[in-house]
């Protein structure tokens, strides 16, 4: 009799387990349209590509999916980190300057090499592309 009643509760488990993932109601409210899933393809660029110190760098990022440019990315934040020294780091926010690209610039007061990080977010996707910049006296 008790090897009934674990049969029965194991076969009600199996059919509220299988009812659960048969639903139809899809992914409400994850808003994820089918654009959101394209990649998002992103450009960094330095100019000029090798700097002085104290002499202005500009760090352009620029945004598209699908070969269309995404002028309201959720966030694109620009992390500098000088080698071989940590205490050198900032993340700073990029200017959106219309058109798909968003702009930081910045001038550097010490020689080295820093690895600049664009950090973009859009919708559910986040991507860091990196570049190196040299800073001479």
């Amino acid at each position: 009799m008790k090897k009934k009643f674990v049969f029965i509760g194991i076969i009600f488990l199996v059919v509220f387990a299988l009812a659960g993932c048969g639903g139809s109601g899809g992914h409400d409210g994850m808003n994820m349209d089918e654009g959101m899933m394209e990649p998002l393809k992103v450009d960094l660029t330095l100019n000029p590509e090798q700097a002085k110190v104290g002499e202005k760098v500009s760090i352009e990022v620029l945004v598209t999916q699908k070969d269309q440019k995404v002028d309201k990315a959720d966030e694109v934040e620009i992390e500098i980190i000088k080698d071989g020294d940590s205490s050198v780091h900032e993340k700073v926010p990029a200017e959106n300057a219309g058109d798909g690209k968003y702009v930081l610039e910045k001038t550097f007061d010490g020689a080295g090499t820093y690895k600049i990080t664009s950090h973009v977010t859009y919708g559910p996707q986040h991507t860091m592309p990196t570049k190196s910049l040299t800073v001479s006296e």
